[in-house]
């Protein structure tokens, strides 16, 4: 299957409207962004990257070629033109995380490495890429170091401090939840096949390895259809939000519920149609921040009025 390189594609294009939604609640908290940058530039990257360079094996074109070409072929696709370090992580689980919001590097587990095909790797390689690409990994490391740090305060503030970070941490942990449906369209856009973003979170929620020729796609897609019909009930609802308010993950069982909406729509066909390289001359440019279409000569975006980078 040839899959098509998706040309001048913004995030915006595929960002999930609840990841929307959860980052906009947090960036009207007065203060985080300025605390976040200030604790991320001094300590919180520095550290996970000595962590992940001192203990993990790093990916290359001499060192895991074959990985590397999978790398490079997400980025190509999903239109990232700074390639990030790769590293393995010894872990027999299926798993990817990124690190990093000034040097991003994307860590994935050995299990991830046997136990998915090419086109189920590029999915979750190309969903690590999609963190990137959105500028997801300030929050994402807050997220990790937030419980930390309001443990700290609480204990110097005789507990006072650790209600508003408690607050600050529940609302960090959700939208890291809702940035992971983004993620998701962004490792279906790179893979371009249905089919291994569903074997692939069928891995993920533990399928044993000796039934991975048995996998039957379409009993676990009506698990993901009646899944979704739950949301219609209030008190299913608040049952799912209580069970994973903890949780850096929403459930693969939700997650592929949501990337079939998103097929279901249309919208995914339309973006691949978009920015195929045979309609390069018709595509459109957008603002980074904001998503809004542009002519391309602006300055500054109308809308938002961030300032226009030139490609």
């Amino acid at each position: 299957m040839d899959r098509k390189k998706l040309i001048l594609l913004s995030p915006q294009e595929y960002e999930h409207s609840l990841d929307r939604q959860a980052l906009n609640a947090l960036e009207g908290t007065p203060g985080l962004e300025k605390l976040a940058r200030k604790y991320n530039k001094h300590a919180v990257e520095r550290f996970f990257r000595l962590m992940y360079t001192g203990s993990y094996l790093k990916v290359n074109e001499k060192n895991f070629p074959e990985i590397y070409e999978i790398l490079e072929e997400a980025c190509s696709i999903l239109y990232l033109q700074n390639i990030p370090d790769l590293y393995i992580q010894w872990d027999y689980s299926v798993n990817g995380f990124t690190t990093g919001s000034e040097n991003p590097l994307i860590v994935i587990t050995s299990g991830a490495v046997d136990l998915l095909d090419h086109k189920e790797l590029l999915y979750l390689i190309g969903h690590e890429v999609g963190h990137i690409k959105s500028g997801h990994m300030l929050y994402h490391e807050m997220a990790i170091v937030f419980p930390i740090l309001g443990d700290a305060i609480a204990t110097a503030t005789l507990g006072i401090g650790g209600l508003v970070f408690a607050g600050l941490e529940l609302s960090l942990l959700y939208w890291y939840r809702m940035s992971e449906f983004t993620a998701d369209r962004a490792g279906l856009l790179a893979c371009q096949n249905e089919d291994a973003v569903v074997t692939a979170l069928m891995k993920m929620s533990g399928v044993p390895r000796n039934f991975y020729e048995k996998i039957d796609k379409d009993i676990f897609l009506q698990q993901a259809r009646e899944f979704k019909g739950f949301d219609y009930n209030t008190l299913d609802k608040i049952g799912k939000s209580i069970i994973i308010m903890d949780k850096t993950h929403p459930w693969t069982v939700m997650r592929a519920s949501e990337i079939i909406k998103w097929i279901d729509s249309g919208k995914y066909q339309e973006i691949l149609q978009r920015h195929s390289e045979e309609n390069g001359d018709e595509l459109f440019i957008f603002c980074l921040q904001c998503g809004e279409k542009l002519n391309g000569h602006e300055m500054f975006c109308g809308v938002c009025g961030s300032k226009v980078g030139r490609r």
